[in-house]
């Protein structure tokens, strides 16, 4: 049963609006040496008609930030002269059913009935994964015309059961032009440099690569053989920003990962521990086996960026057959751990679902989670020795690429309500089985092969396959991604990773 004096304590600002610099997440983020604010918070739209009632979801990877981007987004509403008690934010611990739910907001808006009136309120109701068939209660709510008004945001950390779930609210999530489904992934690379190096924040302000339109304009141009001016004054920068990609490869894009790194250079044993447990304690809330996932990780990290087998991921991981293995990597990815890039077949234009896959981990961290697990070492001493060697760090510059790209084509599709990122972003291979490792495909005009060459020389003889591929879908230019190395050819540029990385 919900009690106000439950909901009277998550919302202190019920008593005055600066009780919210008292919150415990404001607090940390104020502690924070780099206070990052996801950009992603500012792209939502709160305020509609009166007659609008809006639902959104937000998920992403337990201990990113979604509570964070609650509070920031409430304390902003709250400076800006929004009533407090037309803010409701609440922890599901205690509302494990969708009539949980019910009685949660009816107790709400019956406390808050006077001081409210008739202006939009806000909801952010905290993990509502958890909660089986949460969407009955919003949907009872709303046909019961008791949501009037209203926009409401629920978090979670499972992305595929929360799209299911709000699917099951046809009609009911109110009209937008964006997309209902929000995902707070770990910072990107631009975003990363910006917060550590303020020279770095303020060229990429003056360029305007801040702005969406000026980044595409200069990606554009790549796609096609060139270099666009803004380059040049990236690349006097370039021995900063390839240290700091050094740096993301250790700590990832996760914000209290690099906090910790920057105030004691070094990442503590519990950070790792703490991510782990995010991880298990959904696997075992799934009754799926801890140490298949355990085994199951270790080949991930094996095979990521090379194509591979269902069979043999299953063999490799001794999950006894290949439906494990296809549930446990769609389980990761549903946790926005794993990411899975399918075969391009350039005839039809799209994946070819039945070969190969290519895996990579989101994000460089949650490989060195996995990784420290298995190892007897300590996790920060196991990152510190993986990266050591050029070949890992190819893969994991490859892991970052493909998820960079993703979230590229997500941000340039006109279908967002829609996206999924298998029909946008793949790998190739030829006739020769040669192979490319990413193409990017929007559907019209960009079909553009990149290939990483993460060292410090490239031999031009193995860009072959890359070659082909044009030959093939008689597209102008490709991409090679280097650590370094700058050049323009006839048929592809050469662009250093972390500068590469700036423009997504």
């Amino acid at each position: 049963m919900i009690k106000e004096k439950d909901l009277r304590d998550q919302n202190p600002w019920w008593k005055g609006k600066r009780k919210i610099s008292k919150d415990k997440k404001i607090k940390e983020w104020e502690r924070t040496e780099i206070r990052y604010d996801p950009r992603l918070r500012h792209t939502i739209r709160y305020d509609f008609e009166s007659d609008n009632t809006v639902v959104y979801t937000l998920c992403g990877p337990r201990q990113v930030g979604k509570t964070t981007l609650v509070k920031l987004q409430i304390r902003d509403f709250l400076g800006k002269g929004i009533n407090p008690w037309n803010i409701l934010y609440y922890s599901l611990d205690l509302a494990r059913t969708p009539e949980g739910i019910v009685e949660l907001i009816e107790l709400y808006l019956k406390l808050s009935a006077r001081q409210r009136k008739n202006k939009r309120y806000y909801l952010f109701l905290d993990e509502v994964s958890p909660i089986t068939d949460w969407q009955n209660g919003i949907k009872w709510l709303v046909d019961s015309d008791k949501l009037i008004n209203c926009t409401i945001m629920a978090t979670g950390s499972q992305a595929i059961n929360i799209k299911n779930a709000t699917e099951k609210l046809p009609g009911r999530k109110g009209i937008i032009d964006d997309n209902y489904d929000k995902i707070l992934p770990p910072m990107k690379f631009a975003e990363y440099a910006s917060l550590l190096n303020q020279d770095m924040g303020e060229l990429i302000e003056q360029n305007g690569l801040l702005r969406c339109e000026n980044r595409r304009r200069v990606l554009k141009k790549l796609f096609t053989g060139e270099m666009d001016e803004k380059l040049d004054r990236l690349r006097a920068y370039q021995n900063e920003t390839d240290d700091l990609l050094e740096e993301y490869m250790l700590t990832g894009g996760i914000p209290k990962v690099i906090d910790g790194k920057i105030k004691t250079n070094t990442i503590h044993e519990s950070v790792y521990t703490t991510y782990l447990h995010g991880i298990t304690g959904q696997w075992n809330k799934l009754s799926k086996n801890e140490g298949l996932l355990k085994q199951f990780g270790a080949s991930m990290i094996k095979s990521q960026g090379s194509h591979v087998s269902w069979n043999s991921l299953a063999k490799n991981a001794a999950l006894g057959n290949s439906i494990t293995a296809m549930d446990y990597a769609a389980t990761l990815e549903n946790m926005l751990v794993l990411l899975d890039i399918p075969r391009y077949c350039d005839k039809q234009k799209t994946l070819m679902s039945i070969k190969d896959k290519k895996f990579y981990f989101h994000d460089p961290f949650f490989l060195h989670v996995f990784n420290g697990w298995t190892s007897p070492n300590a996790n920060f001493e196991t990152a510190l020795t993986y990266l050591e060697d050029e070949i890992n760090q190819s893969k994991i510059v490859g892991g970052i690429i493909g998820d960079h790209l993703v979230r590229l084509a997500f941000a340039a599709s006109k279908k967002k309500q829609t996206f999924d990122y298998h029909d946008h972003v793949f790998y190739w291979k030829d006739d020769k089985n040669r192979e490319v490792d990413f193409v990017l495909y929007n559907g019209s005009d960009i079909e553009v092969p990149i290939e990483i060459k993460y060292r410090n020389k490239i031999n031009h003889k193995e860009l072959a396959p890359l070659v082909n591929f044009l030959d093939r879908t008689g597209n102008s230019a490709g991409i090679v991604i280097s650590r370094s190395t700058w050049d323009v050819r006839t048929d592809y540029v050469i662009i250093p990773a972390s500068i590469f990385l700036l423009l997504i």
